[in-house]
């Protein structure tokens, strides 16, 4: 019988965050994430419906589901961000994965700050939330983080910089989660540049 470990699970979790939520709302939302359904706007990704969770203290929020990942636009710790999350497996090894997932976190990201429905918001890049939502293949232990802490650090350290530090939150009570943190971070569309040549859907938003 093979071995389990967290480097087979294909269900990655990324969480990039709001530079300021100021007054926005979760029903904003609702009508935005129909447009990118409407018009197909997250590549390799069939968008499905859209469900509002904003009444569930710390829940799910404002919720984009697909078939192969499901996008919250949540306010967990009061935290407002966009949390893509992967349900489907994804071929390739473990950077492969991770470099799909954030290339899609970063895409949905730059056409929620595209929209003029939102006011203009913007995404911080100099803060990310990974984690594994594979309770199973990467329990939240220390174990879990020394075997994909150097797959984790050459990729983040490719994408951000050499100046990137992780810090795994250990919790038993909360998925693996480990926080990134780059202080010299660039623009999103600098950032998917580094991940693939794929840029984001347009969206017709009349």
């Amino acid at each position: 019988m093979s071995s389990i470990s967290p480097l087979d699970s294909s269900k990655l979790v990324i969480k990039l965050y709001i530079d300021d939520a100021g007054t926005l709302a979760h029903d904003q939302f609702v009508p935005v994430f129909h447009s990118l359904i409407q018009s197909h706007a997250i590549r390799d990704h069939l968008l499905i419906d859209v469900a509002d969770y904003s009444h569930v203290a710390n829940g799910p929020g404002t919720l984009l589901v697909a078939h192969e990942a499901n996008f919250y636009l949540d306010d967990v710790d009061a935290r407002w961000g966009v949390t893509y999350s992967r349900k489907t497996p994804i071929a390739g090894g473990f950077s492969e994965r991770l470099r799909a997932c954030f290339y899609t976190a970063y895409e949905v990201a730059q056409l929620l700050e595209q929209d003029p429905r939102l006011g203009g918001i913007k995404f911080k890049t100099d803060e990310t939330t990974f984690k594994i939502n594979d309770r199973l293949y990467a329990p939240n232990t220390s174990e879990t983080f020394a075997a994909i802490r150097p797959d984790l650090e050459k990729f983040t350290r490719d994408l951000f910089g050499p100046n990137v530090s992780l810090e795994h939150r250990l919790d038993p009570k909360r998925l693996f989660e480990v926080a990134i943190k780059a202080p010299a971070a660039n623009d999103l569309a600098t950032l998917a540049s580094r991940l693939g040549e794929k840029k984001p859907v347009a969206v017709n938003y009349s």
